[in-house]
């Protein structure tokens, strides 16, 4: 692919690290900013519940450049891009055409500025359970995405991890992290893929993989894991059950690690450890305690960001994501 002069020369690859404060001599790819008293990053509109992670440091080890093309805004470092697009959404435009025309321009420029390989996608909208069976605004929202990204060409082997959370800001936020090269998928075993979900679930199933593996230049693998919750094969469980969603969520969690330290022949993946963190979508602020402490005692001493937020499934109370390193 024939370099663009507007974006400058191909770099080379870029050291992908991600933190709750920036590193030492590294610049700043993306910076997601969960407390509001903090303006040094992305938001994502939903409420602070609490935690240390406060602020989320996405660096590399090169220079990042910085743009807005067609309203996307981009941060370009070595073989990465960091790009974020926003529109108001206020329930009166059918989600679909907003999530496709939104993915299309991300698309778009990814592969102009020569990265188009999907890393990880973060989808942040208002309402995600309103609506009756396919006209739920979440099952309209997988139809336009899954139509951008089939009319882009990209398919279930180039899908990545991916997080999407309900709030009530008229907003709809998409972030995606791209590369020159694709990164490694990793499905859990206790779970059907998603992309494989059955009709029941919409006119098209939710485009994400379980998580996303980044080879990085110094040998390491930095490891994406998407919004993971209450779900075994296909099917909820423990509906109403905080507690027990919570258990069940640290299985799948590890045994979406296990799965990866296997895949990728790194035992040290195989659980969370330094340079790990997670974000907690609880759907209820008052839920927000009693999932802090499950995490403080599953994980000690990891960065939590809590976020009041509602998970794609109305019965499902929690979903947690997580980035980790080895």
């Amino acid at each position: 692919m024939a370099s663009d002069p507007r974006y400058g020369p191909r770099l080379g690859g870029a050291r992908l690290q991600v933190g709750p404060g920036p590193a030492a001599r590294n610049e700043t790819l993306a910076a997601f900013a969960f407390n509001p008293t903090t303006d040094q990053g992305f938001v994502v509109g939903l409420p602070f519940l609490g935690g240390k992670l406060e602020t989320e440091f996405w660096q590399v080890d090169q220079a990042v450049s910085s743009g807005i093309d067609d309203d996307v805004s981009w941060r370009r470092a070595g073989d990465l891009v960091f790009l974020a697009w926003q529109t108001p959404d206020d329930g009166s435009t059918d989600p679909s055409l907003l999530a496709e025309a939104g993915y299309s321009r991300l698309l778009t420029l990814a592969r102009r500025l020569e990265r188009p390989c999907l890393l990880r996608a973060w989808n942040f909208m208002p309402d995600i359970n309103a609506g009756d069976g396919d006209q739920e605004r979440y099952r309209r929202f997988c139809l336009g995405r899954a139509q951008a990204l089939e009319q882009a060409g990209i398919h279930v082997p180039e899908l990545c991890a991916g997080t999407a959370i309900g709030g009530r800001d008229p907003v709809l936020r998409l972030f995606v992290l791209a590369g020159s090269r694709p990164g490694i998928n990793i499905e859990n075993p206790r779970q059907i893929s998603a992309y494989c979900y059955p009709r029941i679930y919409g006119p098209r199933s939710p485009s994400f993989a379980r998580a996303t593996a980044l080879p990085l230049p110094d040998g390491d693998m930095l490891l994406m894991i998407s919004g993971t919750a209450s779900v075994v094969g296909h099917k909820t469980v423990h509906e109403g059950d905080l507690t027990a969603q919570l258990e069940e969520i640290e299985r799948n969690l590890r045994s979406l690690l296990n799965e990866s330290a296997a895949r990728l022949a790194r035992p040290q993946l195989g659980d969370f450890g330094p340079g790990s963190l997670l974000r907690a979508y609880v759907r209820h602020q008052s839920d927000w305690p009693l999932v802090r402490d499950h995490l403080a005692r599953a994980w000690p001493g990891l960065p939590v960001a809590g976020l009041e937020g509602d998970i794609c499934r109305s019965d499902l109370l929690v979903e947690i994501e997580a980035v980790c390193v080895g």
